[in-house]
């Protein structure tokens, strides 16, 4: 502390640099004065929206199923903090019209001026995903009426774009399975074709054409045992007959033999290539069989989003609904300009005491017995006083007033700020509880 050790001290010094700490304190007072006269006041607008439980709880049908609530809701606060969105609203209402700002910096203006936050419920247990129950829309702006029709705005373009949003969103489901199932329909229908063509140029491979097939195969083996017999016995008997007849039959018998020995190759051949005809009709039948299975699940889906369509115009899905608009607020949230303009004085008075505390440090003299003792290790045997006038005693007693009444408006000033400070808080911790 230096040469500062005693109330007295600290008097002395506030009566040394008395000049000083007052010209600080009416600076000190005159700046945060105009700086407080030239912040605009800023109004708060907070709007409310909630979260309606689906009333059909079929996430089958619904044309949101796949996606979270909080994912939903984050892509509606894009949608309203987009560019394009901003520009319409500064445009409505005329936003910052009185300031020289580019279109870019009032779009960056206004989002900062826009906070939309998801409410949830307090009372989940830890570990459990949180869902929200609602959204609030707070608009800070310098008028109030202003700030609660944007609040109110955003609110409305909220609730609308998640009703638009569903509803596109059910068309589209619906007319994406419809068309894939139109595709599905001609895919069959022309697979389908196909194998009928198949079928009809490649009978005698099949599994029918070929048992028929064996069957004769076996009858033109028989017959070919039984020529084979005949011959035989033409050459039994040829001492019996005349050698001409018995050429001329015999030749009549390899004839038939050969056609029956061609008709044998040719069934053959088309047994050899039954296996590869066989398994490209697999083919085919496999690839039918996994269309109509795709053409099922797509029409059963088509049917279920369709119904989903149905129920989102009905609005018994999920859904966004006003809970409460935005009113004109009375009081401004930037704080009154009286206690900060006072607050900007009390801090003042501060810097000047602080600064004249600086001052004597840095000009160490001694100036009191009390001083001299402590620092000498010495007893003073005569100390002259300094002799005051009456008009320096009355200046005296000036400053001590003055430090008394400024150290009293700052502890009043400071409780105030506080007390605000702390209502403020329960009100928002009240209003959360209301509205959870």
């Amino acid at each position: 502390m230096g040469q500062i050790q005693s109330v007295g001290d600290f008097l002395g010094l506030l009566r040394r640099n008395l000049l000083l700490i007052v010209a600080v304190a009416m600076l000190g007072s005159a700046v945060s004065v105009w700086w407080v006269l030239g912040q605009p006041r800023l109004y708060q607008a907070t709007a409310v929206a909630q979260i309606e439980a689906p009333t059909v709880a079929d996430a089958g049908v619904s044309p949101s199923a796949g996606t979270s609530a909080d994912q939903r809701l984050r892509l509606l606060e894009q949608q309203l903090m987009a560019r394009d969105n901003l520009i319409g609203v500064i445009e409505r209402f005329e936003l910052f019209a009185d300031t020289d700002l580019s279109l870019s910096l009032r779009v960056a203006r206004l989002r900062e001026s826009v906070r939309i936050t998801q409410i949830t419920d307090p009372n989940v247990p830890f570990g459990v995903s949180q869902m929200p129950t609602g959204m609030m829309i707070s608009v800070t702006y310098g008028d109030a009426e202003t700030a609660a029709a944007m609040a109110n705005l955003f609110l409305s373009q909220l609730v609308e774009r998640n009703r638009e949003r569903r509803s596109i969103s059910a068309s589209r489901n619906l007319e994406f399975f419809q068309t894939e199932a139109q595709r599905i329909e001609g895919e069959v229908a022309e697979l389908e074709s196909r194998i009928a063509d198949f079928k009809e140029s490649n009978a005698p491979y099949l599994p029918e054409g070929i048992a028929a097939q064996r069957d004769e195969l076996g009858g033109l083996r028989t017959t070919l045992l039984e020529i084979d017999q005949r011959i035989i016995e033409l050459e039994a008997s040829r001492t019996r007959q005349r050698a001409e007849v018995i050429e001329r039959q015999r030749a009549l018998l390899e004839e038939q033999r050969a056609l029956i020995n061609t008709r044998i190759s040719e069934i053959e051949e088309v047994i050899a290539r039954a296996p590869e005809i066989d398994r490209q009709f697999g083919i085919l039948n496999r690839q039918l069989e996994q269309l109509r299975e795709q053409y099922s699940i797509v029409t059963r889906r088509a049917t279920e989003a369709e119904m989903g369509q149905l129920l989102e115009s009905q609005q018994q899905f999920e859904r966004i609904e006003i809970l409460e608009t935005a009113m004109a607020p009375e009081n401004p949230v930037s704080g009154s300009r009286k206690k900060r303009a006072a607050l900007g004085g009390v801090m003042s008075l501060l810097l000047g005491v602080g600064i004249a505390f600086l001052l004597e440090l840095l000009n160490p003299v001694i100036r009191t017995r009390a001083q001299l003792e402590q620092a000498l290790n010495v007893k003073a045997v005569v100390a002259i006083p300094k002799l005051e006038r009456p008009k320096q005693r009355r200046g005296r007693r000036f400053v001590i007033l003055s430090v008394l009444l400024a150290l009293g408006a700052a502890l009043v000033l400071g409780w105030q700020v506080i007390r605000d400070v702390v209502g403020r808080v329960f009100e928002a911790l009240q209003w959360r509880k209301t509205h959870a």
